[in-house]
């Protein structure tokens, strides 16, 4: 359900009030702190932006994955884009151009005003292969409005001494705990370790046709060498449906000559069909079985499970793929991308 009017007006009027602070010309991004949802329970770990001075806002990352891509970042452990990988709530102040047409309008329905560059707040949600997008549920624009107000207050506590924000625990952080009462919510400081990271189901390919694994199985009259194969966001948005996204690729490449024998783009809850029928048409056409597939990423393999059990390949794991990353520069490139 989206947000009220007077649901947002109080979002705008937080974000305004925290612009006003300019908590950013004590607090770096390395602050972070914890706000706890009284609805939810989840803690969204903020990090105040500024004091750079390039981008003036508030992150804040949703729970302990959320927190943790931030943290694998910030140590270097990551250079995955973060558009592919933030679940996050991000207020920012920016130039008027830079706004959604969405955005102007509720501005203008809300009645505000603002003026110049860095001025504008923009109120956006990350999701992990989603195009960043302006259009919060009810929800979101209430722990929004929350999260807002006590890293505000968190930023003034601390403004002689934000490094108090460091605990001695480099995994234990300062968290704003909310209590209700009757006379509303009471929020306190607590050092709180994050909850453990809950694993999510990986995604599995449908069930292949068994009629096709045999003819194919009976097809293949040798091996085809190595086979190196990643999935991987394309940095290419789709704009289908109420939101734009960023398709999910899967490349396989021929080890030894660094063809591209098979690609593929879908929307990422397809992309294990996608790879297991491109490698079934690939046994198919070449009447050949890899000998061994080399892959960056377990999904991979979990992907192809239903394959690799079927033609029973080498499977290994590696930190590079060399033919494949050649292969996926020039397709990315091609496609207008680049690489950075």
């Amino acid at each position: 359900m989206n947000p009220t009017i007077e649901q947002w007006k109080s979002l705008y009027e937080e974000a305004i009030s925290f612009k006003q602070s300019k908590c950013w010309e004590w607090m770096t991004n390395a602050h972070m702190f914890g706000v706890k949802n009284p609805e939810s329970g989840e803690v969204g770990y903020c990090s105040i932006l500024g004091n750079g001075g390039e981008v003036f806002g508030l992150s804040v990352y949703m729970g302990t994955k959320g927190l943790n891509s931030i943290m694998r970042m910030f140590s270097g452990e990551s250079d995955e884009d973060p558009r592919f990988t933030q679940d996050a709530l991000l207020l920012s102040f920016d130039n008027r151009d830079e706004l959604y047409p969405r955005e102007l309008k509720q501005i203008k329905e809300l009645g505000l005003k603002f003026r110049g560059a860095h001025a504008w707040p923009t109120l956006r949600v990350y999701e992990p292969g989603f195009v960043p997008w302006p259009v919060l549920t009810q929800e979101q624009a209430l722990f929004f409005t929350w999260a807002i107000q006590q890293a505000r207050e968190i930023a003034m506590e601390h403004c002689h001494d934000p490094d108090a924000l460091f605990h001695e625990d480099e995994e234990t952080f300062l968290v704003r705990v909310p209590s209700r009462t009757e006379g509303g919510i009471v929020w306190s400081n607590q050092w709180l370790q994050p909850e453990p990271l809950e694993e999510m189901p990986t995604l599995q390919a449908d069930p292949v046709d068994e009629l096709r694994l045999t003819k194919a199985k009976k097809s293949a009259k040798g091996s085809a060498g190595i086979w190196e194969i990643d999935c991987f966001f394309a940095p290419i948005p789709v704009d289908e449906g109420e939101r734009p996204f960023y398709p999910k690729m899967f490349l396989i490449v021929d080890g030894s000559s660094g063809q591209i024998l098979k690609h593929g783009l879908s929307e990422k809850t397809q992309i294990a069909n996608g790879l297991v029928d491109a490698f079934l048409a690939l046994v198919e056409q070449l009447k050949l079985v890899p000998g061994e597939i080399w892959a960056t990423n377990e999904e991979v393999y979990v992907y192809l499970r239903q394959v690799l059990r079927a033609f029973e390949p080498q499977a290994y794991l590696t930190d590079e793929l060399p033919a494949l990353e050649d292969a996926k520069a020039s397709m990315l490139h091609y496609f207008g991308a680049g690489m950075r």
